[in-house]
């Protein structure tokens, strides 16, 4: 019997969030948490709101207020109200967060590899096209 791809996305999402996780967890953070820092480092000096991490991962409000106060209180981020916009929060990584960011982008990068490892260039380019594809969908 073929699978469905459905189920294989699962499957292939479930394991690599397994790892994310087991990997995290000697730094006391999640799989999103690190997630949430990779993203914020990799806006640069763009300023970064909360509801960039809402839509960056496709979550809701509440979920994304909780994640990131429990940031917050580990000492990772400040979320203060935005001088543009008082209903928004802007987010900043602290210096314990910018310490992590090497450590998180050393293994997302190696994850990123373990992938693709065994496909062909044109293969892996595929696969990346694949799942943006299947992203807007």
């Amino acid at each position: 019997m073929t699978p469905r791809l459905g189920g294989l996305l699962r499957d292939a999402t479930n394991q690599m969030n397994l790892e994310l996780n087991a990997f995290a967890r000697p730094y006391g953070m999640t799989g999103m948490q690190m997630s949430v820092i990779d993203y914020l480092q990799r806006q640069g000096t763009a300023v970064s709101f909360q509801v960039d991490i809402e839509h960056e991962f496709h979550i809701r409000r509440s979920t994304a207020s909780l994640l990131i106060g429990r940031m917050v209180e580990r000492g990772l981020l400040t979320r203060e109200v935005a001088a543009s916009d008082s209903r928004k929060r802007q987010l900043q990584l602290t210096a314990k967060g910018r310490e992590l960011v090497p450590i998180i982008t050393q293994h997302l990068t190696a994850q990123d590899a373990k992938m693709v490892a065994g496909l062909s260039p044109e293969a892996a380019a595929g696969f990346r096209q694949a799942l943006r594809q299947i992203a807007r969908w």
